[in-house]
């Protein structure tokens, strides 16, 4: 019997087994052939993170702190949240988005403010 190398590329192109991913070439556009990326000529990106109904997921509050919330469709604050980029699947990278959202928080609230 052959042995599975699945997991091992895997692991060296940065994805699990059934993540879904996209390959695109030197120029950024898709390509379908799983050949040009086995032989290194193309690159993978990892399609970003996406909650799923009832998923967890931490948001950044205007005041700097984590806050963790259950992912809910038709609710209009996850969905405002998660379309501002403001969902993260662990508290670790919202932590580290803590900058990036209190900037963008003081852009808004320049914006009111006017």
């Amino acid at each position: 019997m052959s042995k599975n190398y699945m997991p091992e590329v895997a692991r060296m192109l940065g994805v699990e087994i059934g993540e879904p991913f996209d390959v695109f070439d030197d120029e950024g556009a898709p390509i379908w052939l799983l050949h040009y990326l086995l032989c290194g000529k193309n690159t993978l990106q990892k399609r970003p993170w996406r909650p799923k109904e009832g998923d967890s997921f931490f948001y950044v509050l205007t005041n700097g702190e984590i806050q963790k919330y259950v992912f809910e469709i038709d609710n209009i604050h996850t969905l405002m949240l998660f379309s501002f980029g403001n969902c993260f699947p662990t508290e670790e990278a919202a932590e580290a988005a803590v900058p990036e959202m209190m900037a963008k928080f003081e852009e808004i609230k320049k914006g009111v403010r006017e």
